[in-house]
C-alpha cells in the first residue's frame, strides 16, 4: 500500500466510524448495522455477540434516551503489511440525555429525574477491506470513565 492509498483508506475508515456515530445519534439502526460485517463480533459494556443482536441491545437502551451525541477523535491506525486489514483505536465521548420520569434505567440511576450521562472511552476495532469497502469485523468498546448528574433545566 503506497502513501496515497493509505491516506484514502484512512479517510474511508474514519467515514465508517463517523457513520456509526451518526447512526447511533439518529437511532438509524440500518445505518449502524451497515458498519459491521455479518461475521462481526461486538463487545461493548454488558453486550457481547453478533451485530444484529448489538443493534437490538443498543436500541433497547436508547429508547429511554431522547438525545445522544457521540464524538470520535484521535484515531490511530495499524495496517497489516498487505493493507487489507487495519486495527484502529479511536477515543470517543458520548453524551446521553435521559428524560425525566425514567426511574428504571439500568446503566445509571436517575431517581426519576432528567439526567445527563457522559461516557468517555475507546473503540478498538479491526476492519477489513471486503468487496472494495472497509467494514468493522471486531469491536472492543472500553468505557474509561463515566459520570452522571441531574440535568439542568433549560427554558
Amino acid at each position: 500500500m503506497d502513501k496515497v492509498e493509505e491516506l484514502i483508506a484512512r479517510e474511508e475508515i474514519r467515514d465508517v466510524l463517523h457513520r456509526y456515530c451518526k447512526g447511533i445519534d439518529r437511532k438509524d439502526w440500518p445505518l449502524v448495522r451497515s458498519c459491521f460485517a455479518d461475521d462481526h463480533v461486538h463487545n461493548h459494556g454488558d453486550y457481547s455477540g453478533p451485530p444484529d443482536e448489538f443493534v437490538g441491545f443498543a436500541s433497547e437502551i436508547l429508547k429511554k434516551v431522547p438525545a445522544t451525541h457521540h464524538s470520535i477523535s484521535n484515531v490511530h491506525f495499524t495496517f497489516n503489511d498487505e493493507g487489507t486489514s487495519v486495527s484502529t483505536e479511536a477515543n470517543f465521548v458520548a453524551y446521553h440525555y435521559v428524560q425525566e420520569g425514567t426511574p428504571e434505567f439500568d446503566p445509571v440511576p436517575t431517581n426519576g429525574k432528567a439526567t445527563d450521562w457522559i461516557v468517555a472511552g475507546r473503540y478498538c476495532d479491526k476492519l477489513e477491506k471486503r468487496d472494495g469497502k472497509w467494514i468493522i469485523v471486531r469491536r472492543e468498546a472500553f468505557h474509561d470513565w463515566e459520570r452522571y448528574d441531574e440535568a439542568n433545566q433549560t427554558s
